[in-house]
This record gives structure tokens, sequence and C-alpha cells, in this order.
């Protein structure tokens, strides 16, 4: 069951980051509503990063390694559900994507929450190599940058509209809520975590968004002012959770290799 669901959300997830990334000036294709290249690449990201962790899921061999994704599954999926909602005159009821689109959003968060709750005693591996306090700080402080970002983005989508760095929506504000506070819930999860086990998976994830984040902004650098601090900021906190996430991601895939795989 928890593979078929992953695989799932998997390919739904790969065919959207695939236009939206790829192929952003037919990104209509994937998506109920159409954006500007940038918007595409960005929302790309976040569904080849949304492909990226159920593909790892399926793979894992402790289901403790990946508790955290059910967890963030449902806040990402449920919550741009919601939001979805609240801008229905933005989805043409003509199209088939905007009944794909409302269908596994309503289905995705229901299956992941009965997921997070059916493995809610699972112990995790006592021999995984234990998270050092660095390591926890850092996600601690990601976790935090995340969640504020998202809340801000979802309550005050009118003032972030003239802060965002490139223009935007306020309906994109809100659905860019939803992934960023899966991000953010994540890392304050991952952050309490014993072992570099528990975290490889939901960290490699979140690496591929931050790191196609970093490239689609360089693609479209002509929509960024050096003389613009918001813009600055943005290219320097992006760069900074790639790199932390890199490095987080290197420590626990050689944790992972130095641990016999439990049987």
């Amino acid at each position: 069951m928890e593979r078929l669901y992953f695989i799932a959300v998997a390919v739904l997830a790969l065919w959207v980051g695939v236009w939206g990334y790829f192929i952003p000036a037919e990104v209509t294709k994937a998506l109920p509503f159409e954006v500007p290249p940038l918007h595409a690449r960005f929302l790309g990201a976040v569904y080849l990063s949304g492909f990226a962790i159920p593909s790892l899921s399926i793979v894992s061999n402790r289901w403790t390694n990946i508790r955290d994704v059910p967890v963030m599954t449902a806040i990402w999926t449920g919550g741009l559900g919601l939001i979805s909602l609240l801008h229905l005159e933005a989805f043409p009821s003509a199209r088939a994507q905007p009944w794909v689109w409302f269908g596994a959003y309503l289905v995705y968060p229901l299956i992941a929450l009965w997921l997070a709750w059916r493995h809610r005693g699972d112990q995790a591996d006592p021999s995984g190599t234990v998270l050092p306090p660095w390591a926890k700080g850092s996600l601690l402080a990601q976790g935090v940058v995340f969640v504020i970002l998202s809340g801000m983005l979802l309550l005050l989508p009118g003032v972030m509209v003239g802060q965002w760095p490139w223009p935007i929506t306020r309906m994109l504000a809100q659905i860019y809520s939803a992934p960023l506070l899966a991000y953010g819930v994540g890392s304050l999860l991952l952050a309490r975590r014993r072992s570099w086990q528990e975290i490889l998976v939901p960290v490699v994830g979140m690496l591929v968004f931050a790191v196609l984040v970093l490239v689609a902004s360089a693609i479209h650098r002509s929509l960024f002012s050096s003389s613009e601090a918001v813009d600055v900021i943005w290219f320097a906190v992006v760069a900074a959770i790639s790199a932390s996430l890199a490095v987080l991601g290197a420590r626990a895939l050689a944790a992972r290799r130095s641990v016999a795989p439990s049987r």
C-alpha cells in the first residue's frame, strides 16, 4: 500500500515537474492555470522535489527513515487543495487538469495522514549514526525560515506581492506557501530525529528544490537586479540553503552507506 501510494505521488509530481521546469512555455499541459516561465520553473522545482522524495521513499529499508514524508505530503497536498478552493476562478472546469488537481489534492493528503497514523508507533533503528547538534541546529534554522516565509505568503499575500523578488500574484503567493510550509514543518521534525538515516530522504528532496530554484533564478537573472536588496538576499539565502542541504545530504548518505541494511 505504501509503495503504491508513493508511486502515485511520484508519477504526478514528475509529470508536472518536467513540463514546468524544462518546458515552461507549455506548462498548461500539466498545470490547470497559466504562469510565466520563472514561476513555471519554480513550481517545476517544487514538483521535481516532490518526485524525488516519494521515489526515494519507495526504496527505503525502514519506515522510520521516512516517517516525516507522509506529514510533509499531507501539508503540501492538503494545503494546495484548500488554497485552490479560494481561487476557483483560476481553474476552468472545461479542462481535465483542474479535475486531476482537485482529485489528487483531496485523496493524497487523506492517505498520507492515514499512513502517518498507521505507523505512529514504529521504532527507529537504534544502530543509526547519531545526528550531531550542528546538523539539528541547521535544520531548525531552516525550518523557522520556511515556516515564517510560508506564513507571510499565506496570510499576507498583498504584502508579499510587493516584496517578492520577481512579479507575483496573490494566488501564486498563497500556492507557494503550501510546499514551503511542508519544507518548514519537515525541517523542524527532522531536527528532532536521532540519526542521519532518518533525515536522508527529505533532505535530498529539499536539496533538489533548492538547487533547481537557484538554477532557475540564474536562468531568469534578467528579472533580478543587483541594486535591489531583496534580490540579493534571495540569491544569498537560496545558495546558503542549497549548500547546507548538500552538506547534510552528503553526511547522511555516508552514514547510510556505513551501516549494513536491516532485514
